[in-house]
């Protein structure tokens, strides 16, 4: 009979390699909490621990401007110092730091006292960045738009993403006093639920436009890139339980055509 193998216990010691890449980790986490490096660890550890602490909180500062200066920087340190040391990284690439920022911030409140508002603003801080470097979500041929756009497919922007958050967060910037003393508010911040579409422009600039919930289904709508303008509508008509769904039209023509001003509509599909 062969022999059993043991299985490895969780109270069982780790592997000598294993432990020193613990202690490692441990220490480049949070070297705050460590008063003297470790016998067993490089002294130059030190050294490597604060590189990478600064380089990660110089990345985070440039894509959330916003979000440091209302945090101000013993706060704003504090977090970042607490995102290193509990979250675990899904990427390697350190130009995904800001992402996996966000995932940090969405998966629950950080340890330490934030505002309200924080993780609305610093995703749509970052959502200039994903719009600014997402490649675009079809490759489909577009032409100008030279007619009704009731009659052709329209083209929705490649790049648009319908953002939702519970905070006037374009409104949110530190030289306004209301926002700048969350620390200390007169009154608990009130949900003032917005909707913008993000996009990227044909200058390759982010943009964001604040939309209603009607603009927005009908973006949804048009995102399918199935239906013609005109149906696109009356679609929405039917969900919205018109009695007659054709008087959407007349003022349904006026949002395709704004949307089509403000390049959420960028043309028409080939062969539509």
């Amino acid at each position: 009979m062969s022999q059993a193998t043991a299985t490895p216990s969780a109270n069982d010691p780790l592997p000598a390699f294993q432990a020193y890449q613990q202690q490692f980790i441990d220490y480049v986490r949070d070297p705050a909490h460590h008063a003297d490096v470790p016998d067993t660890l490089p002294p130059s550890i030190e050294v490597y621990a604060r590189l990478l602490h600064n380089k990660i909180d110089a990345s985070l500062r440039l894509c959330f401007p916003v979000s440091h200066e209302l945090l101000g920087d013993t706060c704003w340190r504090q977090l970042v110092q607490s995102f290193i040391k509990h979250h675990h990284c899904q990427s390697p690439l350190y130009r995904e730091i800001p992402d996996e920022f966000i995932a940090y911030l969405l998966q629950g409140r950080p340890p330490l006292t934030v505002p309200d508002f924080l993780t609305d603003l610093a995703h749509y801080e970052w959502m200039e960045l994903v719009l600014e470097t997402a490649l675009p979500a079809y490759s489909d041929e577009i032409l100008p738009i030279q007619d009704n756009l009731l009659t052709r497919i329209p083209a929705p922007n490649p790049v648009l993403h319908l953002l939702r958050y519970r905070y006037p967060v374009s409104d949110i910037t530190p030289s306004d006093d209301y926002w700048k003393s969350w620390q200390n508010p007169t009154a608990p911040y009130p949900h003032e639920s917005i909707i913008l579409a993000g996009l990227r422009g044909l200058d390759d600039r982010a943009q964001f436009i604040q939309i209603n919930t009607v603009t927005a289904r009908l973006t949804e709508i048009l995102q399918e890139r199935l239906h013609t303008g005109e149906q696109a509508l009356l679609q929405l008509a039917a969900e919205m339980h018109y009695s007659d769904p054709k008087t959407i039209l007349p003022f349904g023509s006026d949002i395709l055509a704004q949307l089509a001003a403000q390049q959420v509509i960028i043309g028409i599909l080939k062969d539509s």
